[in-house]
């Protein structure tokens, strides 16, 4: 927990210009899990960053449901389709947020099109050092300039536009090292999400939805295709293995389970699969996808 004081700020101001401008901002302590705000339901009319600095929350955007654990914020516009709460199984939920006015609408639009509504940076990040000398700035009672107000919530929302756009770049080349990574250790039996996503760097939701978003499958059915896709290689082109072989050169350490997956998505056995491409002197394995180099060696 900070040491500095929990304590909320709210801000009121006098101008006939319509800019961007801080509202509010507060750092919170939650233990008690009757915390819970339905945007649904609020009159308010706001958005709000919300950074999760210890504990464990939780939000519900869409009708999906996301953990928000240390260094998550999300990003979100009230009233809308979103409701953020402390779960029953968190004891406790530290965390600053930040309330902005409409304003902010075009560049909260353009995060959520690029990155989703929750935005992952750590402490020791340029913006939560700012968020900080934000509230610090609230504290003391600095901020008694629209304008200077008005200047230090653009310069924020720049600041983490930039860096969502920044991230997503880095993202996006982690996806294909992702696949890279399946493609070449898919014969592995004890390959799963965890080990993509600990070799990517990324969380296991946002590996999902990226690898979703540029290939059309999950990485779970694109692992199950793709071995798949070697079976029948080898069950064409290579008499003198065993079935259990040839599952195990799979990534399948079970012989059955590997025919219950293959029927699955071949519809027959792999023993019948075998026997029906038996008709041939010669089988030219063909490819749905061109062979790419891998981006894991040079």
């Amino acid at each position: 927990m900070l040491s500095i004081p929990h304590q909320s700020i709210g801000f009121s101001f006098s101008s006939d210009l319509s800019l961007l401008t801080l509202k509010g901002i507060g750092l919170q302590y939650i233990d008690d899990h009757s915390y819970s705000w339905d945007n649904r339901n609020r009159k308010d009319s706001h958005c709000i960053l919300q950074y999760c600095i210890e504990g464990e929350g939780a939000i519900e955007i869409d009708g999906i449901n996301r953990p928000l654990h240390k260094g998550d914020a999300f990003i979100i516009d009230i009233p809308g389709a979103s409701h953020y709460h402390l779960p029953k199984h968190s004891s406790r939920w530290e965390f600053i947020y930040l309330e902005f006015s409409k304003e902010c609408l075009p560049l909260l639009w353009k995060i959520h099109r690029t990155i989703g509504h929750v935005v992952h940076f750590p402490e020791n990040s340029l913006i939560f050092d700012r968020i900080m000398e934000i509230y610090n700035m609230a504290l003391s009672n600095e901020l008694k300039s629209y304008f200077e107000n008005s200047r230090i919530s653009y310069d924020l929302w720049m600041q983490l536009t930039e860096y969502v756009m920044t991230s997503s770049a880095v993202e996006i080349s982690k996806v294909d090292h992702a696949k890279a990574y399946i493609d070449q250790y898919y014969y592995r039996d004890d390959l799963n999400l965890d080990l993509v996503a600990d070799c990517t760097g990324m969380s296991k939701y946002y590996l999902c939805k990226e690898f979703h978003k540029k290939y059309g499958v999950s990485p779970g059915k694109y692992l199950r295709e793709l071995r798949i896709s070697q079976a029948c290689r080898l069950l064409m082109t290579n008499s003198d293995h065993t079935l259990q072989e040839i599952a195990e050169m799979v990534g399948y350490s079970n012989n059955n389970y590997f025919g219950k997956v293959f029927k699955a998505e071949k519809g027959i056995s792999p023993d019948k699969y075998r026997k029906q491409s038996a008709k041939y002197d010669l089988v030219r394995a063909v490819y749905e996808t061109p062979h790419i180099k891998n981006i894991l060696t040079p």
